[in-house]
Order: C-alpha cells, then sequence, then structure tokens
C-alpha cells in the first residue's frame, strides 16, 4: 500500500511540474515573440509528457478507484467540491494534450516549430481546438492555483497554524 501511494505521489508531483512548465512556455511563446520556438518546443515536450501521464494517472484513478481522503471528514457540499477539483485536474490535461494534439494536426505546425521556426499565429488561431485549448489552460491554471492554496491551508491548520516547527523535547 505504501508503495502505491509513492508511486501516486510521484506521478502527481511530476505532472504538476510538467503542467506547470507548459503552461508557463505556452504563455511565454505568446508574449515574448523573440522566443517564440524555443518556447513552443519546451510547451510541446512539457505538454506531451504531461498529458501522457495524466492519461495512465487517469486509467490508474478510473481502474483503482479514487484514493481515500486525508482531511478529517467535510461537509457534502465540500466533499464534491474536493472530488469535482479533483476529477478536473485529472482530465484537464488529457484535454490539452487532444486538443493541441488536433492543433499540430489541422495546421502542420509540428514541423516547424521543431525544426526551430515559429509558426503563424494567426494560422494556429484559425483551428477550432485553439479555444478549447486556452480555455481549458486557463481553467487548468485556476484549479492549479485553489488546489494550491488549498494543501497549504490544510497543512497549516494540522500544524495549528504555526509557521515554524516545533522544538523538540529536550528531556534529560
Amino acid at each position: 500500500m505504501v508503495r502505491a501511494v509513492s508511486k501516486n505521489r510521484t506521478l502527481h508531483w511530476l505532472i504538476a511540474v510538467f503542467v506547470a512548465l507548459a503552461l508557463a512556455t505556452g504563455y511565454g511563446a505568446q508574449q515574448i515573440q523573440s522566443f517564440s520556438g524555443e518556447f513552443l518546443r519546451v510547451h510541446l515536450a512539457a505538454g506531451l509528457l504531461a498529458g501522457l501521464l495524466s492519461l495512465v494517472r487517469l486509467a490508474v484513478w478510473l481502474v483503482a478507484g479514487g484514493q481515500a481522503s486525508t482531511l478529517a471528514r467535510q461537509s457534502k457540499g465540500i466533499d464534491w467540491a474536493i472530488k469535482t477539483v479533483h476529477g478536473f485536474l485529472r482530465v484537464l490535461p488529457v484535454v490539452l494534450l487532444v486538443s493541441g494534439v488536433g492543433m499540430l494536426g489541422l495546421t502542420g505546425a509540428a514541423p516547424e516549430i521543431l525544426s526551430g521556426n515559429s509558426p503563424d499565429p494567426e494560422l494556429l488561431a484559425q483551428t477550432p481546438p485553439q479555444s478549447l485549448h486556452h480555455r481549458a489552460a486557463f481553467a487548468l491554471l485556476i484549479l492549479m492555483t485553489g488546489h494550491i492554496a488549498a494543501a497549504i491551508w490544510h497543512r497549516l491548520a494540522e500544524r495549528g497554524w504555526k509557521l515554524e516547527k516545533e522544538p523538540e523535547s529536550t528531556t534529560s
């Protein structure tokens, strides 16, 4: 059981790192034209890894079921919110993978990006998955921010709202 939790935690953090990198480089590619090609290549790699790892995690979640909550019993509304947020955090990277692959497939931009060139932004903007891709990325950013805030909140609550570690007992 401990080994499964450890693997799930590792998968969680790998996805989190690749999602954060994909979000940052996707935003950077749109904002900083001089580095657009570099950002897009990193964005593609990080997004692909985040999406594929999310597919694995989603499959494990669907087969093995959700993991038990580590929090004290909450109201039905809070339990529903927790399950909904975690569900979207598992599904949205897959939606981003599918919409990103769809954009590359419809535009044929992948070879151009991989060769170091930046595709025409107007070409990408005209593909139907582009709107879904940007909305899903924004939703994922909002959910991740809320998830991080909730994790910090609960960690501090577990410690009794103390930021410093409890001093170890020095009884002699």
